[in-house]
């Protein structure tokens, strides 16, 4: 080790992200105070939608680093957040073909969080290598100037 973090030993696994506990209702109130609930906006923002999210996700960001990187599932709450935003902005809410509905709103949340995600994990492993080895010092100065020498002449 000659950083300031040895990352190469064994130690607490760390996550990219925590694992934190949602109210199973969150999931259904990301339309409340704006629009009524449709049999789009409950299908979409369901559990087994937001797992097909997560796993084209994962899917995607692994084609993207090249099979290099295998992530975990991201934040469910920025998850949703990012959900809702893509709902309000390009839903149709049509009653009719709400799988192909579905599937043109999962394609741009896709579309939204990939790119972002795999640079956070280039940001994070830059990190990890940063942290652990120490920067290379600079070498002395050699000087170019051959032209001519200066010599220190004594006043008294």
């Amino acid at each position: 080790m000659n950083g300031r973090i040895n990352f190469k030993e064994g130690g607490t696994p760390l996550f990219l992200q925590d694992k934190m506990l949602v109210d199973k209702r969150t999931m259904y109130d990301n339309l409340k105070y704006t629009q009524q609930n449709t049999a789009l906006s409950n299908l979409y923002f369901s559990s087994k939608n937001m797992t097909i999210v997560q796993n084209a996700i994962r899917a995607n960001v692994y084609k993207m680093s090249n099979q290099k990187y295998i992530i975990d599932e991201q934040n469910v709450d920025i998850l949703n957040i990012i959900m809702r935003s893509i709902y309000l902005q390009n839903s149709l809410n049509q009653p009719d073909n709400l799988t192909k509905q579905i599937e043109d709103l999962n394609k741009l949340v896709i579309d939204y969080c990939v790119p972002r995600v795999y640079s956070e994990v280039e940001g994070y492993i830059q990190y990890k290598k940063d942290a652990s080895t120490l920067a290379v010092p600079l070498s002395n100065p050699i000087s170019v100037y051959t032209n001519k020498t200066l010599e220190l002449n004594k006043f008294f």
